[in-house]
């Protein structure tokens, strides 16, 4: 392995870490000896730190430098979709299907469509989809990414007024013999999108179900949460907007600690909508394993005061922490942290 090809794997490393800065500073040595994979790592750690207008500027500096690098054109698609600056994205993507690797344009065609569907050109977007999901090599992108696929085309059949089409694509999906597991996350926004089509469907219990279903998948999931909201469909004047400290136990020992030891206990948090914490704390026990619902408690309450998360909003869970576990007589340790 080179220099180069080492310095990248640091980088890499410290960007799954949660440690940009690091990534950044080897993304500059990187640059000093023009490697066009540093614009990668600079952008990544940038964005990273929500510094995405200085994402896109390195990744712009990068693709003049490097233009037949199409990993550099893809990732600035995806920044730009980001910022909502969807014709910039596609010509960004259009720059990248102009140089990718046959095997990668199943890839590019996915983010092309995804912005696409942003901008709210859905036939648009199927049509570039549809490339993505007859490419003879979709099969080599892996099962999550195949579910990733299949959200978005059951999502613009559900905008295009065609929650039945979706319903079918789930259920074929769901057909599918497969040696390969796909991913929580990823079936999480699929069972999201199903969720959604069976809301329009007028089929609202089942919308709730798969609703709940896809926040057992994956809690952190932002469409997942959304598509439970929208099933629920309770607003109120009263409700209020709150950040809350959950405290709980949880079910089984870690798989690095001790097999034979106590369960550790829990901190996370919530942010929710809800007339009253006793209220919130239902919403939340929703989102947790059944093994931990009846030990949950909130430990902190704190208002929020933002559009995101109103008053006027759908009740629900807009967002959800991290755990942070730590065994009993370790929470002093933990506060300090």
């Amino acid at each position: 392995m080179s220099e180069k090809d080492e310095l990248m794997a640091e980088a890499f490393a410290h960007l799954e870490a949660g440690d940009p800065e690091t990534a950044l500073e080897i993304g500059k040595r990187l640059e000093s000896m023009q490697y066009s994979g540093a614009y990668e790592v600079q952008a990544m750690a940038y964005a990273d730190m929500d510094e995405m207008e200085q994402a896109v500027a390195v990744l712009e500096a990068g693709v003049a430098h490097a233009p037949g690098v199409w990993l550099l054109w893809q990732l600035l698609g995806n920044y730009r979709s980001d910022l909502g600056r969807f014709p910039a994205a596609i010509e960004a993507y259009e720059a990248a299907s102009n140089c990718a690797p046959d095997e990668d344009l199943v890839i590019v065609d996915f983010n092309h469509a995804n912005a696409l569907a942003r901008q709210g050109d859905f036939a648009a977007a199927q049509t570039r989809l549809d490339r993505t999901l007859e490419s003879p090599h979709l099969a080599q992108a892996g099962r999550a990414f195949i579910e990733n696929a299949i959200a978005l085309r059951m999502h613009l059949f559900v905008a295009q007024g065609e929650p039945k089409a979706a319903i079918e694509t789930f259920e074929a999906l769901a057909k599918q013999a497969h040696d390969e597991e796909g991913s929580n996350v990823s079936m999480a926004d699929v069972l999201a999108e199903l969720s959604h089509a069976y809301k329009h469907n007028g089929e609202n219990d089942k919308a709730l179900a798969t609703a709940l279903e896809a926040v057992q998948l994956y809690k952190w999931s932002d469409a997942a949460l959304w598509a439970l909201r929208a099933a629920r469909d309770e607003q109120s004047e009263t409700a209020r907007a709150m950040h809350l400290i959950v405290e709980g136990q949880w079910y089984e020992p870690l798989e690095d600690e001790d097999p034979d030891g106590p369960a550790p206990e829990f901190v996370t948090t919530y942010d929710v909508v809800a007339e009253d914490e006793q209220e919130a704390l239902r919403l939340i026990a929703e989102c947790e394993p059944p093994q931990v619902r009846e030990s949950l408690r909130i430990a902190e309450t704190h208002p929020i005061d933002n559009d995101d998360a109103s008053a006027t909003a759908y009740k629900g869970v807009y967002a959800t922490g991290d755990y942070h576990m730590y065994q009993p007589g370790e929470e002093d340790e933990l506060l300090e942290d």
